[in-house]
């Protein structure tokens, strides 16, 4: 496979996952605001901290002066001005599958490339000025028509393992925001007058998490939320879930047990990643402080991401060491100029 097509692969599953994020995200605040009523939740600290979760805060204030939630439900859907709004990011999937048109499925190809018709369309056109819920929730489902067909069509080859890191990188990142925007909330229980058990509520439904979470503790107990999303390896969308998924598609990629010095960087840096996912205390994690916590694994996960982009896309610049053959291809196109369009992407 051409490190192009890797990048490409793994890039468009990255917004079509960021697309659905943020989809989500908008509905869950949407039902929060309803439900908030008698807690007092103050829209502009819950819209800000919205912002905050996407990294789009200094992009919106560039436009707009004040925290209006019509004005961020809007930037953060349709703004032209923003290239992470659920627009931008599926144009910019699309514009990937275009570039691999002949290594992705017609059906993966027909579901991309429909959602982005459908923005267009007369009846997308109208639902998107009114920035009803249906819109969203008609994101969400061609992002979860994206995810099946990929999943039923992509053969479990490179093409599938490139997807998987693109999917779960962006899944975890984006796990680990939205749980920070919870982050400085008490973790105190009701009757405590610092209780917000609305927005802990509205974290699991950001991550789809409402009814797993459900099954495994009645109560909205912060502590057990937080682990759960961080650090339980059955539920999809956590952090260790989706970091070992890394570490097993990265060890697909490279094909055979590579230990000690021989072992890849991105291999080696997912590794130690779910490593200590896999041994961490709720309550260490705690004390130590959850924001102070997140900040360190997002960094992480970004370094994994620039390793993965370094060892699969720069090969012949950088030649590392233990990368298969299969990554190595014409590399003339690769200049310098890709490295930092890939920093700006993640």
């Amino acid at each position: 496979m051409l490190s192009r097509v890797a990048d490409s692969i793994y890039w468009m599953a990255r917004y079509m996952e960021r697309a659905e994020n943020t989809a989500r995200l908008l509905v869950s605040t949407r039902d929060l605001l309803l439900d908030a009523g008698s807690e007092g939740t103050s829209q502009e600290r819950l819209w800000g901290a919205i912002l905050s979760a996407t990294g789009d805060e200094e992009g919106y204030f560039a436009l707009y002066r004040r925290i209006k939630g019509r004005d961020v439900a809007s930037y953060l859907t349709l703004s032209r001005e923003n290239p992470n709004s659920i627009v931008g990011n599926v144009q910019a999937a699309r514009e990937n599958a275009r570039t691999v048109r002949d290594q992705i499925s017609d059906e993966l190809w027909e579901c991309i490339n429909g959602l982005k018709i459908w923005f267009e369309s007369v009846a997308g056109r109208a639902e998107s000025r009114n920035q009803t819920v249906a819109f969203h929730e008609r994101v969400l489902l061609g992002c979860y028509h994206f995810q099946g067909v990929a999943a039923s069509t992509t053969p479990r080859g490179e093409s599938w393992h490139f997807l998987r890191l693109g999917t779960c990188l962006e899944r975890a990142d984006q796990t680990s925001r939205l749980l920070d925007t919870c982050s400085g909330l008490s973790r105190e229980m009701p009757p405590h007058p610092d209780a917000q058990p609305l927005r802990w509520a509205a974290l699991l439904r950001s991550c789809s998490a409402w009814h797993a979470f459900q099954t495994r503790s009645s109560k909205l107990d912060p502590c057990k939320i937080a682990e759960y999303l961080l650090l339980d390896e059955t539920f999809p969308r956590s952090v260790a879930y989706c970091v070992r998924e890394v570490k097993s598609a990265l060890r697909s990629l490279y094909g055979h047990e590579i230990r000690g010095a021989a072992m890849p960087d991105p291999v080696r840096r997912a590794g130690r990643l779910h490593a200590d996912l896999a041994y961490a205390e709720i309550g260490e994690i705690l004390e130590r402080g959850l924001h102070d916590y997140i900040d360190d694994l997002q960094t992480r996960m970004i370094r994994i991401g620039d390793s993965i982009f370094r060892a699969f896309v720069l090969y012949a610049d950088l030649t590392p060491v233990g990368v298969p053959e299969m990554i190595a291809g014409p590399l003339s196109n690769v200049s310098g100029g890709d490295f930092a369009e890939h920093q700006s992407q993640q």
